[in-house]
């Protein structure tokens, strides 16, 4: 029985680790940091043309293109040009934190 005990609550911790790390797609991205590059490159600019005003909302329509983390630090990359700037891996993971506040990936 001590055996047993032994061996489940490692695994029960590594479980819980495991499970907290998946729950942040980008740990290290700060979610602060990433609006306000948000809002210095004015990157609703677009969003808003395609929106009809209310560019957010092109986060969490329902025919949205990214439905990964992946695909959104992709889709970082693509829109990097349409604002003229060259983020860092550093922005980009800030960006992404931000941009998970309405996504919600985990």
């Amino acid at each position: 029985m001590k055996l047993i005990a032994t061996l489940i609550f490692p695994a029960m911790m590594l479980l819980g680790a495991a499970t907290a790390a998946s729950a942040n797609p980008f740990p290290d991205g700060n979610p602060q940091t990433g609006e306000k590059i948000f809002a210095q490159y004015n990157c609703n600019r677009c969003h808003n043309q395609i929106m009809g005003g209310d560019g957010n909302k092109i986060f969490t329509r329902i025919d949205r293109k990214r439905n990964t983390p992946a695909g959104l630090i992709e889709q970082i990359g693509m829109c990097s040009g349409n604002v003229n700037a060259h983020f860092t891996k550093q922005e980009t993971q800030d960006l992404a934190a931000y941009l998970n506040t309405f996504y919600k990936f985990k």
